[in-house]
């Protein structure tokens, strides 16, 4: 009963931010200083190298994508924090989403901060990981060996 199948688009909007962080990261590199830099370029290569549609002659996608401007190259930080929000679900929610206990602990680690409080200090405390609470280099390579396990285009979640 009801639509049991995986999303395939999932995947493919996954691989399209990891696309737009690609390319958010070269327009905020050292190369754009170049007097010859080519944003359009940029794009067309990346997406007839590594793109799953060839770029389209004649557009200018980037122009009108005005994260590339206003993240100022962090737009990665949205799968960075998918993997996040991931390792917390499966590891603090998964079992038991509306146990009372787990809410409890998850709004006096986290929510009661606001923004008062270093996120790292606060994933770390409610994953049980001291290995992130610093926030550094190490921190970040370990998130970034997470993979994003959310449920949005695993069979029976439609």
């Amino acid at each position: 009963v009801g639509n049991h199948h995986a999303d395939p688009c999932n995947s493919i909007d996954t691989y399209a931010q990891i696309l737009l962080s690609t390319i958010d990261q070269i327009y905020h590199s050292p190369v754009v200083q170049s007097r010859d830099f080519d944003s359009t370029a940029e794009l067309e290569k990346l997406n007839n190298t590594r793109g799953l549609i060839p770029h389209v002659p004649g557009t200018s996608f980037q122009t009108q994508f005005g994260h590339l401007s206003g993240y100022g190259a962090t737009y990665y930080s949205y799968l960075f924090d998918r993997a996040i929000a991931s390792r917390v679900w499966k590891n603090v929610f998964s079992e038991d989403p509306l146990n009372r206990e787990t809410g409890e602990k998850y709004k006096s680690e986290v929510l009661r901060f606001g923004g008062g409080k270093d996120p790292w200090k606060m994933v770390s405390t409610l994953l049980s990981a001291p290995e992130l609470e610093a926030g550094d280099a190490q921190a970040m390579r370990e998130v970034g060996k997470w993979k994003i396990e959310d449920e949005v285009g695993l069979s029976g979640r439609h």
